[in-house]
């Protein structure tokens, strides 16, 4: 029963280990553990137990001659042996358990990105092409990559404001014309949607949690939780006169959770 217990202990602690490595529900890793030191408390009651012997069974020794124990084969393997190693194997296996949440914090995926990319035509939610002024000044609509619409990370608000108002950051001149600028629709904060502009003070509502971005300056946040600026999406317009994307997005999308770089 201990070595059972043992062995459980074993693999619940590894299985934690590359649980968290894999990136699993953090869930996952938790339970893992719990079972790991459930499986390692019983082992320890059954070794407990096993030391423990009855009084009835103690007897008096009487002291013996000079004995030899009996020789064993090279290479043999006692059963103090494979006990002893199997509580040396559960420590280590608990040892590697504590990288468990050096693991799971040090190790993110790659930021992906998303389906916008050189050239690809801005489309509203029909699919259908936009040109440079389709749409209205002080008006906004969400877009995406033609061919992906629908697309949960390439979802975009197009604005259009009046020429000379916006105030572009450094290498974003271009970014917008005719006016047109366009920013992630996915709140840096927790990934809702960013659905409310008011053009009288040129700025975008989160629903959720009431932050404040402010579309002249490249979407800065200027209240409430979120503390990154939405995106950018480079604009131009083609020879057909429709409006185009330059590239994907000036950063990954999404709160910083998001697979963002450490």
């Amino acid at each position: 029963m201990t070595r059972v217990a043992l062995s459980m202990a074993i693999a619940a602690a590894l299985g934690a280990v590359v649980a968290a490595a894999l990136h699993a529900d953090p869930a996952v890793p938790g339970w893992l553990a719990a079972i790991a030191f459930l499986a390692l408390a019983t082992a320890a009651g059954g070794l407990a137990r096993a030391l423990d012997a009855p009084a009835d069974l103690h007897e008096e020794r009487h002291p013996l001659g000079p004995s030899q124990p009996a020789a064993l084969p090279p290479g043999a393997l006692t059963r103090r042996g494979l006990f002893g190693n199997m509580w040396a194997y559960a420590a280590g296996a608990f040892g590697v358990l504590a990288l468990v949440p050096f693991v799971a914090l040090a190790r993110r995926r790659a930021p992906r990105g998303t389906a916008w990319s050189p050239g690809a035509r801005v489309v509203n939610a029909d699919g259908t092409a936009l040109k440079a002024d389709d749409i209205d000044v002080g008006g906004v609509t969400t877009v995406f990559p033609e061919g992906n619409v629908g697309a949960p990370e390439s979802a975009t608000l197009l604005i259009r404001l009046e020429e000379g108002l916006l105030r572009p950051q450094p290498g974003r001149a271009g970014w917008a014309p005719a006016g047109n600028v366009a920013y992630s629709k996915i709140c840096t904060h927790a990934g809702c949607p960013v659905a409310l502009y008011r053009h009288a003070s040129y700025q975008l509502y989160c629903p959720c949690h009431q932050s404040v971005f402010d579309v002249l300056d490249a979407a800065r946040p200027l209240s409430g939780p979120a503390t990154r600026a939405l995106p950018q999406l480079a604009l131009d317009v083609d020879a057909a006169g429709y409006l185009i994307a330059r590239g994907d997005f000036s950063e990954p999308v999404g709160p910083d959770e998001w697979d963002r770089p450490v």
